[in-house]
Order: structure tokens, then sequence, then C-alpha cells
């Protein structure tokens, strides 16, 4: 009595793998268009003799866009005055409220910091007015972004 075995061909199944890889395929997509979408490319920074980079201990910010004109822009919102800001960031304030403990919030911690990126055609009032705005929002960690300037 012989039994027959059966010499069928294994093959992994890449079903899973495939599904993993068109994932993480989506995933880089969505970042890399969610940080394109805070940085407008239309602006031209002023330029510094000295800058400083964000500190990597900063978790949650804001980059607010303001074009020549004076048009703030938030993601993909735009408020043509800083006056109509005013609402985005108390909810936003309120936001940042709700996910910090009472004892933080009290000290002061937990609020988020606000990048101001300003077109170098902007002038210094409508700088200021987005600023004073941001103050009465109670963000008071405000930085502005510039770019170097080349020693030649």
């Amino acid at each position: 009595m012989s039994a027959s075995v059966s010499h069928d061909k294994c093959e992994p199944n890449l079903t899973p793998l495939l599904d993993v890889v068109l994932q993480l395929v989506m995933f880089f997509m969505l970042c890399a268009h969610f940080v394109t979408e805070s940085v407008n490319e239309q602006i031209k920074l002023p330029e510094a003799i000295a800058t400083k980079a964000l500190d990597k201990n900063v978790r949650d910010f804001y980059i607010l866009n303001i074009d020549s004109k004076g048009a703030i822009t938030v993601g993909q919102e735009v408020f043509e005055t800083p006056a109509k800001l005013n609402g985005f960031l108390k909810n936003q304030m309120d936001l940042d409220k709700a996910r910090t403990k009472p004892a933080e919030w009290e000290k002061g911690r937990g609020r988020s910091v606000i990048i101001l990126r300003a077109d170098q055609r902007c002038n210094f009032k409508q700088v200021n007015d987005v600023m004073e705005v941001c103050r009465r929002a109670q963000y008071f960690n405000l930085q502005l972004r510039a770019t170097t300037k080349d020693a030649s």
C-alpha cells in the first residue's frame, strides 16, 4: 500500500503585503499634502541676518500666512482681515484648553505656538494687527519666520 503524496507548488500570499504598502503610500501622500497646505509658497519671507529653527519640543502650532494684501491663510481657510481671524483663534484656544489639564493650563502651559509667515511686502501695521488678535485670543507664544541673508 502506498500513499500518494501531493507535490503542489507553495507560493506566498502577497495580498496582505500589497495592502500594507498601499496604506503606507497613502499615509505619506496625505502627510505631504498637509505640510504643503500650511506653508504658502507664494509668500516671500523677509531676509534676516540670523534666524532660529523651530524648537523640536513644540508639538502644537498653527501657521498663519499673511500675504502682501494682508489676507491671512490658515490651512485652507482664508481670512480677509485680522478681525475675521479672531473667531477661528478663539475656537482653537477652546480646543487647546479642552485637551490640557486644568493645573497645567493655570501655569500657562498647553497653548499652541502661533507661527507668523508674513510676506516681505507687508507693512508693519498688517503684521502688528494679526499679532494683536493673537494676543487678545490669549496666544502669547508668537514666532515670526524669515529667511537667512546670504553672506556674499
